[in-house]
C-alpha cells in the first residue's frame, strides 16, 4: 500500500465536482457505450481501419478494474475518449471523401527525441520560430479533424473548444500548468495524435493501469504511428500547407517505438537530447503527480514511482540499442548543458545536420522567443523523496545511460 507523505489533495474546482456527483450513476466507460456517444455527437458510422480497437479496450479495461477513479477521473477519461473516437469519425470520413490526403509525401521531418524535462520543449519552441518548417498546435493535436458539413470544415469550433477547455482546465491541474505550460496556439507534441490511436504515453500519467503499461512497454504500436502521420497530412492539407514543408516533431515517447518512427518516417533526422536522469526522473514524476492526483481518491505517488521509474529505464535501453542501427546521417545528440551554454552555437549544429540554412532571420527570432519564454514558465519544485525515491536510486537506475552519452552531473 502506498503509504508516502503528501500524497493527496483535490483542488476546489474538483472537489466540487465529486462533491455534485455524489448520488448520481457512474460515467458509463465500457467502449460500446463510448464508441455509440461519438456516432451520436458525430452522425457519422464508420471509422474506418479499426487497429485501435484493441489498445482501446486494452486501456478501458484498465481504467475501470485497476484505476480506482474517483466521479472527477471518470469524467476525464469519457472526455478523452469520446473526443478522440469522434475524431477518428470525422477523419475518415475526411480520407473517404479525399483520398489523395493519406497519398502526400512527409519530407525529412526533424524529430526531437530525448527524456521527459531535458530540454525537448525548449528546442521544439525554437525551432517552431523558423517559418519556413511547420509544427503541430495543441489544437490541432487535440482536435485535427475538419468536420465536414460545418462552417470552414469546423476550423474555428475546433479552436474555440481547446481554448476553453484549458481554461477550464488549469485551475484543476495548477501545479501541471507551472510545470508544462500549455496554450491552444503553442507547439505541443504529437502524443497527442497518438492519443486518437490510444498508444501514446499519457495514460501512464493520468491513472494507474498496469496492465496497460504492460501492453504500452510490449505491444506493437504501429497502428498508432501510421494514423499518426495519416492526421499530420490531413492537418497539412488543412491549413493549405505545401507537402514539401518540412515537420519539425517532439515526443519522448519515440525513444521507446525508434523502429516504428523510423519506418514510418525512413528519412527523418533524429536530434537526441540529454540531461542529468535525475533531474529528468524527478520532473516528470512531480509533473504527471499534479494529474493522476485529481483523478482518484487513493494515493498514487508509489504507482507513479514503480511506472514512470521503469518507463524512463526501458526508454533509454531500447532507445541506445535502435540507435546502434541508424545512420550516423540521421542522428545528432544534443546537451542540456551545452544549450544553456550556447544556444546559437548548438541551433548551428543542428541546423547544419537538418540541411538548413540558420538565418540572421532565424536566430533573432529563437532569441526573442527565449527572452519572453522567461517569463512563461513558473518554478517547478519537486522531491524523490515524496515518491519513496531518491537520487542515489534513481542514479543507479539510470547509471548505464549516463555513462553510455557521458552526461554530466547537474549542479556539481
Amino acid at each position: 500500500m502506498d503509504t508516502l507523505p503528501s500524497t493527496h489533495y483535490h483542488t476546489p474546482l474538483v472537489t466540487n465536482f465529486i462533491r455534485e456527483a455524489q448520488g448520481k450513476p457512474k460515467i458509463d466507460l465500457s467502449p460500446e457505450a463510448l464508441i455509440a456517444d461519438a456516432r451520436r455527437q458525430t452522425g457519422l458510422e464508420h471509422f474506418g481501419d479499426e487497429s485501435f480497437l484493441p489498445a482501446m479496450r486494452t486501456l478501458l479495461q484498465a481504467i475501470e478494474e485497476e484505476a480506482d477513479l474517483n466521479a472527477f477521473g471518470r469524467f476525464i477519461a469519457h472526455t478523452r475518449t469520446v473526443r478522440s473516437l469522434c475524431n477518428r469519425l470525422w477523419a475518415d470520413a475526411c480520407f473517404e471523401a479525399r483520398k489523395e490526403i493519406q497519398a502526400r509525401k512527409i519530407p525529412a521531418p526533424i524529430i526531437v527525441v530525448g527524456p521527459h524535462r531535458s530540454g525537448t520543449t525548449r528546442l521544439q519552441h525554437m525551432l517552431a520560430c523558423d517559418q519556413r518548417l511547420q509544427f503541430l498546435s495543441a489544437w490541432e493535436g487535440s482536435n485535427p479533424a475538419p468536420r465536414p458539413g460545418h462552417p470552414d470544415q469546423g476550423r474555428q469550433a475546433r479552436y474555440e473548444e481547446v481554448v476553453k477547455g484549458l481554461a477550464a482546465r488549469e485551475p484543476m491541474y495548477p501545479g501541471a500548468f507551472v510545470a508544462h505550460p500549455i496554450k491552444a496556439d503553442w507547439p505541443e507534441e504529437e502524443m497527442l495524435l497518438l492519443n486518437h490511436s490510444f498508444s501514446g504515453f499519457p495514460p501512464l500519467g493520468l491513472y494507474h493501469v498496469p496492465s496497460y503499461y504492460r501492453w504500452f512497454i510490449e505491444g506493437d504500436k504501429t497502428f498508432g504511428y501510421q494514423y499518426m502521420a495519416d492526421l499530420m497530412k490531413l492537418i497539412s492539407d488543412n491549413r493549405g500547407e505545401p507537402e514539401e514543408k518540412r515537420w519539425i516533431l517532439k515526443n519522448p515517447q519515440h525513444l521507446l517505438d525508434l523502429d516504428i518512427l523510423l519506418k514510418v518516417f525512413p528519412d527523418a533526422k533524429l536530434v537526441f537530447t540529454h540531461r542529468d536522469p535525475i533531474k529528468t526522473v524527478g520532473s516528470i514524476m512531480s509533473l504527471v503527480w499534479f494529474y493522476a492526483v485529481q483523478h482518484t481518491d487513493r494515493p498514487c505517488r508509489g504507482h507513479i514511482r514503480d511506472v514512470w521509474l521503469d518507463f524512463c529505464e526501458q526508454m533509454a535501453r531500447r532507445s541506445i540499442e535502435a540507435r546502434a542501427s541508424i545512420p550516423a546521417s540521421q542522428q545528432i545528440d544534443v546537451y542540456y548543458h551545452d544549450m544553456n551554454r550556447d544556444w546559437r552555437g548548438q541551433m548551428k549544429r543542428i541546423y547544419d545536420f537538418a540541411g538548413l540554412e540558420f538565418t540572421p532571420e532565424v536566430e533573432a527570432a529563437q532569441a526573442a522567443w527565449l527572452k519572453a519564454s522567461e517569463s512563461q514558465h513558473g518554478q517547478h519544485r519537486y522531491n524523490l523523496e515524496d515518491f519513496g525515491t531518491s537520487a542515489a536510486e534513481v542514479d543507479e537506475r539510470m547509471m548505464f545511460n549516463r555513462k553510455h552519452y557521458d552526461i554530466p552531473y547537474e549542479g556539481r
